[in-house]
């Protein structure tokens, strides 16, 4: 039994030694299991020689590596929070979130330690930067942990100018990751293909899973060039691949995927946001013998929270499923009492899975948790067979006139329009509305279609409150670090 998350190396060294860990894809370096684990305690005795005590938190900022790995696990052998941050923001904004848990330490990949040496002229509680170990040092851990203290940080935006930094135990990790393997059916012989950067909760969650199941986990940081990825999921024999429903675009419409064949990918699978129903109908079509699983969660549930299963997604496409094993899921009105079968409320969520809470924002976390169960402010209603569909973020409704209008839908009936890619609805100011509708879209490559054929589309299918007042046909649709469209550079164009 594992109580502890470096436990999830030091167990796949002792149950499968010589399975290989992790796959560097651009450098073709590899590591086992017990390879990985001589690196981790190397790197925990020089953060403990150094005097890390019990609780401090060590800073991450490095691209995916088998060293951001490595570290990760040490700090928590060392009984340290990791904090992985955003290593593309700049360096202010990243000593804004070290600040704000009160960093001790911070490692740095080697393009990035410049930006390290500025976050630690701006952060003085920061006392060391790790170096990279070799020499391996057997050490036990100064003061053990228990499973329900904190192991990691994860920051994420919030509704707050302040960050919010969401602490999540061992417990949390791997008891979500426990039931993420119960139904994937995950094994010692499945290797995950992740594109996913570590600093987000998707991409650990890639990591821990395949680990506990004694997995493989191919590291490839090249997404830009997407049909190098194709190639790494055939050279290196890759049994998943995950995604948000950005990557699943791009690579449907720009490159060679649906012609390509992947004789050992078992799985695709999408979260971190709506995934549009033509995306899952092309991706349904073009693998059929492939399972897709489309899973909900976020950063404070540590992260999956619900899944539908994959005989259903041709069935019913928008669909997000029912909760994975050992979370419960509800949908409430204001009051906090269940809704009936079709009625819209807020999906709230209870399990072991469930963050400790906001980093020194009681405030926050008061709102966000509320006897036990995580208000996770997103919007939607249960079909009569209890699987769960997304209408909206309650936060991103747009106030314009005497309506509130979720963007969801205008982006679902422009995303059923065959010459548009990808949607995004913001709220552009306006003297008399408050708010007008602004709508972006990125057409399929070698498609064309006019602004004003766009809003005529839009007439013919949507009440007039909700017809976007202009349509802006972008080159590039702008995307986050995570992969996701990025709204809030959408609202300042």
């Amino acid at each position: 039994m594992i109580f502890f998350l470096d436990e999830l190396v030091s167990e796949g060294a002792a149950g499968w030694p010589d399975n290989i860990a992790v796959i560097e894809a651009e450098t073709g370096n590899s590591i086992t299991y017990k390879e990985l684990a001589k690196s981790v305690e190397a790197l925990s005795a020089q953060i403990l020689r150094k005097g890390l005590k019990k609780g401090q938190r060590v800073g991450i900022l490095s691209p995916n590596s088998i060293l951001f790995i490595c570290v990760y696990f040490a700090i928590s052998r060392a009984g340290g929070i990791a904090v992985p941050f955003n290593h593309t923001l700049d360096s202010l904004d990243i000593a804004r979130e070290a600040k704000d848990c009160g960093l001790s330490a911070i490692y740095a990949g080697k393009p990035l330690k410049e930006k390290a040496e500025a976050i630690r002229e701006e952060v003085r509680s920061i006392r060391f930067i790790i170096e990279d170990e070799k020499k391996a040092l057997q050490t036990e851990r100064r003061v053990r942990p228990k499973g329900t203290d904190p192991v990691s940080i994860i920051y994420t935006s919030g509704t707050t100018r302040r960050p919010l930094g969401v602490m999540l135990s061992h417990r949390n990790l791997i008891s979500n990751n426990t039931s993420i393997v119960k139904y994937l059916s995950l094994t010692a012989d499945d290797k995950i293909l992740s594109v996913l950067p570590f600093y987000y909760i998707y991409g650990l969650s890639l990591l821990f899973s395949h680990f506990l199941a004694g997995g493989t986990v191919i590291i490839d940081n090249r997404f830009m060039y997407p049909s190098v990825v194709l190639d790494t999921i055939n050279k290196y024999r890759a049994t998943g691949f995950a995604g948000v429903s950005s990557h699943y675009a791009i690579l449907l419409y720009k490159t060679d995927f649906n012609k390509r064949k992947f004789p050992t990918l078992r799985y695709l699978m999408q979260a971190g946001d709506r995934m549009p129903s033509h995306l899952t109908k092309k991706l349904t079509e073009t693998f059929s013998d492939k399972k897709l699983y489309i899973a909900y969660g976020q950063t404070e549930a540590s992260p999956r929270m619900t899944y539908l299963n994959p005989d259903l997604v041709k069935v019913k496409p928008n669909s997000i499923g029912r909760a994975i094993p050992d979370v419960k899921i509800k949908v409430v009105n204001i009051d906090g009492k269940e809704c009936n079968v079709g009625r819209k409320g807020e999906i709230i969520a209870r399990g072991e899975n469930v963050m400790l809470g906001y980093w020194n924002n009681k405030k926050e976390t008061s709102k966000t948790i509320k006897k036990g169960w995580l208000y996770t402010g997103d919007m939607a209603y249960r079909d009569r067979d209890g699987d769960l569909f997304i209408v909206g973020r309650r936060k991103n409704f747009i106030k314009t006139g005497a309506h509130r209008v979720n963007p969801l839908e205008i982006e679902d009936v422009v995303i059923e329009n065959n010459n548009i890619m990808e949607a995004a609805v913001v709220g552009a100011g306006d003297d008399i509305l408050g708010k007008r509708l602004k709508l972006f879209v990125l057409l399929v490559p070698g498609k064309k279609i006019s602004p004003n054929e766009i809003i005529k589309f839009c007439k013919n299918r949507l009440p007039p409150y909700k017809v976007p007042s202009e349509v802006v046909i972008l080159q590039s649709m702008p995307k986050n670090s995570f992969g996701k469209i990025d709204k809030k550079e959408l609202r300042i164009r």
